[in-house]
C-alpha cells in the first residue's frame, strides 16, 4: 500500500467514524458503510489457529533434549500458522465491518471471472458453498467488493495496528491478487 492510499484509507477512517454509519467509497468504486469489529471477537477467530509446538532436539554434548525453535519445519509451521490467522481476521472483518450498501450483484455478473481462474489453475472455490448466501456474501467481499487498502480502512476502524493490518493484507493478497471489478455492487459511474 502506497502513501497516497494509506493517507486516504486514514482521511476515510477519519469520516466514517466523525459519522457513524456513513457511506463511504471502496477502492473499487463499490459503496458501504465500515463498521468497527469487536475486538473480542478478533481476538476469538485469531485464537482458533493453533500455536504449533517448538520441536525438541536431543543435544548430544548436552545429554538431553532442548527446543529448537529455528527448525526449518517449526519456522514454516509458525508462517502457516500466521498466515491462517491473517486470513481468518480479514474474513471477520469483512463479515462484520463492511455493510455493502447495495445488495449483491447476481452472481452471473461476478462469478463467471473467478471461474475462469479457477479454470486457469490461479484460484480455488472448493471451500465456497455457493448454495449458503453467507458464504456468497463473503466470497463478494473477499474477491470484488473489497482491495486492499480497504482492509486498512477497515482495519483502523476497528483499532488495529499497523502490523496487524500488514498481516492481514499479506493474508488477502495470497487470496487473490487482482484489480477492481466492474460488476454491480453500486458502483458511481465513471
Amino acid at each position: 500500500m502506497t502513501t497516497g492510499q494509506r493517507r486516504h484509507a486514514a482521511v476515510e477512517v477519519a469520516k466514517a467514524q466523525r459519522e457513524v454509519g456513513a457511506v463511504v467509497h471502496l477502492s473499487t468504486g463499490i459503496r458501504a458503510r465500515i463498521r468497527p469489529v469487536s475486538a473480542k471477537l478478533l481476538d476469538q477467530v485469531q485464537q482458533t489457529v493453533p500455536q504449533p509446538e517448538v520441536p525438541k532436539q536431543y543435544i548430544e554434548a548436552l545429554g538431553r533434549e532442548e527446543e529448537n525453535p529455528l527448525h526449518p519445519a517449526y519456522l514454516r509451521a509458525i508462517e502457516e500458522a500466521n498466515h491462517e490467522r491473517g486470513k481468518r481476521t480479514t474474513e471477520a472483518l469483512l463479515m462484520f465491518g463492511v455493510e455493502l450498501v447495495a445488495p449483491i450483484p447476481p452472481m452471473e455478473e461476478w462469478l463467471p471471472r473467478l471461474s475462469y481462474m479457477v479454470k486457469r489453475g490461479n484460484l480455488s472455490m472448493e471451500e465456497w458453498d455457493l448454495s449458503d448466501p453467507m458464504d456468497v456474501e463473503l466470497l463478494y467481499k473477499s474477491f470484488i467488493a473489497v482491495a486492499g487498502p480497504d482492509l486498512f480502512l477497515l482495519a483502523m476502524a476497528s483499532g488495529l495496528t499497523q502490523a496487524e493490518v500488514a498481516k492481514a493484507e499479506d493474508s488477502f493478497r495470497s487470496q487473490a491478487e487482482r484489480r477492481p471489478d466492474t460488476a454491480g455492487g453500486d458502483k458511481e459511474p465513471a
